[in-house]
């Protein structure tokens, strides 16, 4: 039987070898660093929960698509041939789930400007906090990942490579969406969330609950922190409790994990 590490690379693969038909060999890597770089690689990863494909950004079209039977309960024929209207119909119906997906594309279209020249094709987007509906009636929360290919004159992405996966064992009670952007690896970041409007923002976490989050990735206690940070146990733990109010996350175990999901942490 086929392993889900296994799984996950030949689904990969035949992501890749579409990229690399269209934009060249300069496009194809192993698909295991891929998922190490994108975060996903891992002994405990669930292929079945994930959806890799190629989005036409102008047709909101797709080019290609896997593993939708498993991880949405629908064809990936049906996603090729109705394209983007295939995505909405899987949502669960609630009105600030579905209009939120235009003003993400803006998002990610305003970023692009905010972002400096040398390094505006060079970005990974992320989408957290989406609610689903599989066929069999359960819900579910997601968090993709998506980055330029190909761009267009004005270096706007054209067509993107993106990897949707289901995090509802990470979160509780999903207060808002969130869309981050980062060009190359954090050196400029923008974010945006479903409860605030205007132009894109700084990070997610402020500097200082980027600190501590740091830290607690290394494993260290709040009495560890503090003494580092030169900063009282409870600032600490106010700073931690607000992080996970932030990404409504089940616990700081699940903080930590969905953090490097978003790329906050490397």
């Amino acid at each position: 039987m086929e392993t889900t590490q296994n799984l996950l690379e030949t689904l990969l693969r035949n992501c890749l070898e579409v990229v690399s038909e269209i934009s060249g060999p300069a496009s194809e890597m192993s698909a295991e660093n891929y998922l190490k770089q994108m975060g996903f690689f891992s002994k405990d990863a669930h292929c079945q929960n994930m959806v890799f494909g190629i989005l036409d950004m102008k047709s909101l079209s797709y080019r290609y698509i896997a593993n939708t039977e498993l991880a949405l309960g629908i064809a990936s024929d049906e996603f090729l041939e109705k394209g983007f209207s295939t995505y909405f119909r899987s949502m669960v119906k609630d009105k600030s789930n579905i209009t939120v997906v235009p003003s993400l594309l803006k998002f990610l279209i305003d970023s692009v400007n905010l972002a400096p020249l040398e390094i505006r094709k060079d970005f990974i987007a992320y989408a957290f906090g989406m609610q689903h509906m599989h066929p069999s009636g359960k819900p579910f929360t997601t968090l993709a990942q998506l980055f330029g290919l190909e761009f267009d004159e004005h270096d706007y992405p054209s067509l993107c490579f993106f990897i949707v996966q289901d995090v509802s064992h990470l979160v509780k009670n999903i207060q808002q969406i969130w869309g981050r952007i980062s060009f190359n690896t954090n050196e400029f970041v923008t974010t945006f969330s479903s409860k605030e409007t205007g132009k894109p923002k700084a990070d997610i976490f402020s500097e200082r609950e980027t600190d501590v989050l740091k830290l607690l990735l290394k494993g260290q206690e709040s009495k560890q922190i503090a003494e580092k940070l030169f900063i009282s146990s409870n600032t600490v733990d106010n700073h931690r409790k607000n992080m996970i109010r932030k990404l409504d996350a089940r616990d700081t175990t699940a903080l930590v994990q969905l953090s490097k999901l978003l790329g906050i942490l490397k």
